[in-house]
């Protein structure tokens, strides 16, 4: 009786359908373990299935996908952050992401629950992939013809913001499967905190705000740790759509208040919280914090001091690979003062304000040194660093121009290295023809005949400057240039001592802080110390005084600085030495000085950018522009603010120089019945006590004892004069901050 009831189930078997499958279970008692079997094998079918397209995926893949062995909230790209020596934070926003790494166990318990429950309310009890939403995503998209729906997890976002990275086709298809292998393989190597951990990291919350902690920090100024349920409802709405919910606009705050409301509903929906405690964040007034974040966000956007960011950047730049930089999350000590660089600033300001109307002057720039150690404790390199028209950007204490005769102290110093003195005559006349092919003249159009070197540097003349320059020898102050650590190109012609060839900025104020510091090589010095993300130290440059090489004999180095004190007007007050330049087009001012302690250069141009970017003649109702006029009141107005309340020492005098009395007629020592007539007091090495006595006065013709001098070439000489400096200023009333 058996045989017929199987073959009756073998032909059910045979002839099943659809229309069968679907009748009710009742209508048969014989059909339900059919139906069961039914299902077991189809599901065993499409669970083959998804075996070959995954085994397929990984293979199609595997070897075009990212490594995923050191993915970790740790290895995440960080801010680099450049600090001040006072530990200011010197931003820019350009460079950076604003990021900072955080455990999962330092973000607020709201934080983690508002946004698994807007963004993934399954994700820990689902795989890399939510099969329902995946579903219902997949069928839009097929019939759509795209892949445009949302259906990720929070492991696939991970995926795509982390791994694969921004993309213009991340919404193919092609990097769809790319996201779906790659977040497999993160769920099977890593934790659901741990995933969560880099996600919170990861994601992007506006206003350069990557990460949890950076985002608490951009919008509500505090921890991620911190945050209460307002704020962190608020926040975890963001990531959505970040600049159309920007909060620190009006529109944008209107857009995310809603998403917050969508976020606490979904955290009510997920049990996580109340609808009465959820209400009650929500009447949360988050406007005032916001607003006193926005202003904060304004202000470090909008650098201290972002000419020296960038110096200091492309200096790294030759040490680091640039991405590191950008993505390591290094920790930059500076140099820079920050109470230095705002007072800087300030004088810079004033300035051009104040002279930009008289004489067209529309940029300025201030660079401030520690004379001894190198440090860079002030940069401005332009009036305004976000004016366009200026070409702000352009940092003029590190582009080349011509220094005027800011450049002569470097002949005087090697003419007091090799034999000359203070006091040594000067021809300061018949300058439009003792130079063949360049006619040499001085600012007031006057010849002063004879006069001594110290004279000739302080009231800064031409004509003799010119002479001495081809008696001491061209390549004799070239070497004395490049010792100090110069090393621009300099045109050997009899031009350059005047200023023709063009220095920059940083390059000559450490050459000054030679003649500051006894005659000891200075190199400017911008960063103390780097250390990379997890604090280990990458590289310490402690300060070192006076370390350089001595390039300069202490004697001549003091002689040129009592020299230069003379030459500042109006006096200060304290010990300080400084030199003017000027361009005879009028498109260059500088005045250069220092004190013990300091070294400080200040410029000033006008500099225009439209047909294309050129500097223009600062020339007006009163004329052109001097060193000694505009710099040199800019200086002038940040030395007073800089030794408010104190004084810098004065130079202690070598033991070999002494004050004593010289011949007029030639400079050198004067026996001791010398006339007075012909005599002249003035600082000089003492003699070696066993040298022979001192030859008589005599005039020049019979012998000064000077070195004898190198001619300097005279071929292709310019006609026209780059350097006059100083004269009388015009009354225009002082610079008042």
């Amino acid at each position: 009786m058996g045989n017929p009831p199987r073959r009756r189930r073998r032909g059910s078997r045979r002839h099943f359908s659809v229309s069968a499958a679907l009748r009710p279970v009742s209508s048969s008692p014989k059909t339900g373990p059919q139906w069961i079997r039914r299902i077991l094998l189809l599901t065993g079918v499409g669970l083959l299935a998804m075996l070959i397209g995954t085994g397929t995926l990984l293979y199609t893949y595997a070897g075009d996908m990212p490594s995923l062995a050191h993915l970790s909230a740790q290895t995440l790209p960080q801010t680099t952050r450049i600090y001040a020596r006072d530990g200011t934070t010197l931003l820019e926003e350009r460079y950076q992401q604003q990021r900072t790494v955080v455990p999962l166990s330092q973000v607020a318990w709201d934080l983690q629950h508002a946004t698994i429950s807007i963004e993934d309310k399954d994700f820990y009890n689902h795989g890399a992939v939510n099969p329902i939403r995946m579903l219902a995503a997949g069928v839009y998209d097929l019939m759509h013809q795209s892949a445009a729906q949302g259906g990720s997890t929070i492991t696939q976002q991970l995926v795509k913001n982390y791994l694969l990275g921004p993309s213009a086709s991340s919404r193919s298809l092609d990097r769809k499967a790319r996201e779906l292998v790659l977040a497999v393989e993160v769920e099977r190597q890593y934790s659901k905190d741990q995933i969560l951990e880099m996600y919170l990291n990861t994601i992007f919350y506006g206003n350069q705000a990557f990460g949890v902690e950076a985002a608490s920090e951009t919008y509500f100024g505090t921890s991620a740790g911190r945050l209460d349920l307002a704020e962190a409802s608020f926040l975890a709405g963001l990531p959505q759509a970040p600049s159309y919910m920007n909060p620190f606009l009006s529109d944008g705050f209107a857009h995310a208040r809603a998403r917050q409301r969508d976020v606490l509903d979904a955290m009510v929906r997920d049990s996580y919280v109340s609808a009465a405690t959820a209400n009650k964040a929500y009447a949360e007034d988050l406007k005032p914090i916001l607003a006193t974040a926005q202003k904060s966000a304004a202000a470090q956007r909008t650098s201290l001091a972002p000419h020296f960011v960038d110096y200091v950047w492309a200096e790294l730049e030759q040490r680091y690979d640039p991405s590191y930089l950008l993505r390591g999350g290094l920790k930059i000590v500076t140099t820079l003062d920050p109470k230095t660089q705002a007072l800087a600033q300030q004088a810079v300001h004033d300035g051009v304000a104040h002279f930009s109307a008289a004489y067209r002057v529309n940029n300025g720039a201030m660079l401030v040194m520690n004379p001894h150690t190198g440090e860079v404790l002030a940069m401005v390199g332009s009036a305004d660093y976000s004016n366009a028209d200026i070409g702000g950007q352009v940092n003029y204490t590190v582009a080349p121009r011509q220094p005027g005769s800011s450049f002569k102290p470097y002949t005087y110093i090697t003419a007091l290295m090799n034999g000359w003195t203070p006091a040594s005559p000067l021809d300061d006349s018949n300058g439009a023809h003792a130079f063949p092919g360049y006619p040499v003249h001085d600012w007031d159009g006057h010849e002063l005949g004879t006069i001594t070197l110290r004279q000739s540097l302080q009231l800064s003349r031409n004509i003799s400057s010119v002479h001495l320059f081809k008696d001491v020898g061209i390549q004799k102050v070239f070497t004395t240039v490049r010792n100090l650590g110069i090393n621009t190109p300099l045109d050997p012609s009899l031009p350059t001592t005047l200023g023709a060839s063009e220095l920059r900025m940083i390059d000559h104020l450490s050459a000054y802080s030679a003649f500051a510091n006894g005659g000891h090589l200075v190199r400017p010095m911008d960063v103390l110390e780097v250390r990379d993300a997890s604090g280990a130290l990458l590289e310490s440059n402690p300060p070192q005084v006076d370390a350089g090489a001595r390039v300069l004999p202490a004697a001549a180095t003091y002689q040129l600085t009592d020299i230069l004190k003379g030459a500042v007007h109006p006096s200060l007050g304290f010990p300080v030495a400084a030199k003017s330049g000027t361009t005879t087009d009028f498109k260059d001012a500088w005045y250069i000085g220092y004190t013990s302690d300091l070294a400080v250069a200040s410029w000033m141009g006008r500099t225009v950018t439209q047909p294309t970017p050129h500097n223009e003649s600062m020339s007006g109702r009163y004329g052109g522009l001097w060193g000694e006029t505009g710099p040199g009141a800019v200086w002038h107005q940040f030395m007073k603010a800089y030794y408010a309340g104190k004084k810098p020492a004065d130079w202690a005098r070598p033991a070999d120089v002494a004050s004593l009395t010289l011949c007029k007629l030639t400079g050198q020592l004067a026996p001791s019945d010398v006339s007075p007539d012909l005599a002249i007091q003035d600082l000089v090495v003492t003699p070696d006590p066993a040298a022979p006595p001192p030859a008589a006065c005599g005039s020049p013709a019979t012998g000064s004892g000077l070195p004898a001098p190198t001619p300097a070439p005279s071929a292709g000489l310019p006609g026209v004069l780059p350097s006059i400096s100083p004269l009388p200023t015009p009354s225009l009333p002082p610079i008042v901050p």
